[in-house]
């Protein structure tokens, strides 16, 4: 078990002067510190807004943290808050301020800042937004236009395109949307040709934007709006495992029935149906197949894996963003929706079969707990 620190001792203090002490505390990677403010915060009462405002504002104050990890983790707590009790909160929040000691930042990246320095511009851009405010929503930009600004080859161009958009009064929730789906298409772009170890890139990419997504939805804070831009320079720096894009399943409406779902499941059984698999779920989906049975198929896919995190995050993050996509009618949000689905469908392809050893412990461990004998007969 881990012990707190205790808060400081006077806790008559404005939400505003933790916060800064809150972020001056993680410049200097002070995690002991960091943890006395922020139960401070929760002590003298702070509601979860306040607390999400304080804590983001960390995570966004460098870029692209730990690979976006970061920023995911501090979503997933907030969200996690709506099932505990109030007495966990603290043990909740206080376990993100530990990855703040040797935290990864994007900008001392060498990637970051050579052959393209995107470092420089960004930092421009963000001092201009901290002068803004709260950001206004009376716009809507063409989405499939800021879409191929995001896989565009051009990162001024896409800073650019996103800074107009955020003064012009578009909503940053909907550029988070379309920058989410940007990170999702290159899942279905990424090229099997590419090292298997670089799934994980465009993983962490689409799981950091999801997180922006839906930050943003809590809260029109500012600040946070910088994982925009974060999310569009991983983006742009995960366009090389897109040479040659994956070519896109191209398969006519099926006049044949509806896909069995086990035939998605048998695909599975073998290594590296990526493209197999997505040409299935493709017939399955423009051949009339509902999308919540195939979800099932996919959740018993990855159940029955030895799946780690990562695959845990992909299904979690692409089953949300295509929530977010069902309230909207049309064929970009049609597209939207199954560019999700390949994306879910070609990362556990990739990552199946594994030797299915967790499902085996589980099977033992519920037989011990019934009380069974191991070694009889079923």
């Amino acid at each position: 078990m881990r012990f707190l620190l205790d808060p400081l001792p006077n806790t008559d203090i404005s939400e505003e002067r933790l916060t800064k002490w809150y972020r001056d505390c993680m410049e200097v990677r002070d995690t002991g510190g960091a943890e006395r403010v922020l139960l401070t915060a929760l002590q003298s009462g702070s509601d979860e807004n306040g607390l999400f405002k304080m804590m983001s504002q960390a995570v966004t104050d460098h870029y692209y943290m730990n690979g976006g990890h970061a920023l995911d983790f501090h979503n997933k707590a907030f969200e996690s808050l709506n099932y505990v009790g109030s007495e966990q909160r603290k043990y909740i929040l206080a376990s993100l301020v530990p990855m703040f000691g040797d935290a990864q930042r994007s900008e001392e990246l060498y990637s970051w800042q050579s052959p393209v320095n995107l470092v420089q511009p960004l930092k421009e851009v963000f001092e201009e937004l901290s002068r803004m405010g709260e950001v206004s929503a009376e716009k809507r930009i063409d989405d499939d236009e800021l879409l191929q600004v995001l896989l565009g080859d051009d990162p001024f161009t896409t800073i650019r395109v996103l800074k107009e958009a955020l003064f012009g009064g578009t909503s940053p929730v909907r550029i988070a949307q379309i920058t989410a789906l940007a990170a999702a298409e290159r899942i279905v772009r990424f090229h099997t040709q590419n090292d298997f170890g670089d799934w994980i890139s465009v993983l962490h990419t689409f799981t950091h934007a999801h997180a922006v997504h839906e930050s943003l939805i809590r809260s029109s804070d500012p600040w946070i709006v910088r994982g925009i831009f974060h999310s569009a320079a991983t983006i742009y720096l995960d366009r090389f495992l897109n040479i040659p894009p994956a070519p896109r399943p191209t398969v006519a409406v099926p006049s044949d029935p509806i896909p069995n779902s086990e035939e998605l499941l048998d695909i599975l059984d073998k290594r590296q149906q990526v493209a197999q698999a997505g040409a299935w779920v493709t017939r399955y989906l423009r051949g009339g197949g509902e999308p919540e049975p195939l979800f099932n198929v996919l959740g018993h896919a990855l159940l029955r894996e030895d799946a780690d995190f990562h695959t845990f995050q992909m299904y979690e993050a692409a089953l949300a963003e295509f929530d977010h996509w069902s309230s909207e009618s049309g064929s970009f949000a049609e597209k939207a929706r199954e560019t999700l689905i390949l994306a879910i469908t070609r990362y556990l392809a990739a990552h199946a079969p594994t030797a299915r050893e967790t499902p085996q412990t589980a099977r033992i461990a519920w037989r011990l707990h019934r009380g069974e004998k191991l070694f009889e007969e079923e």
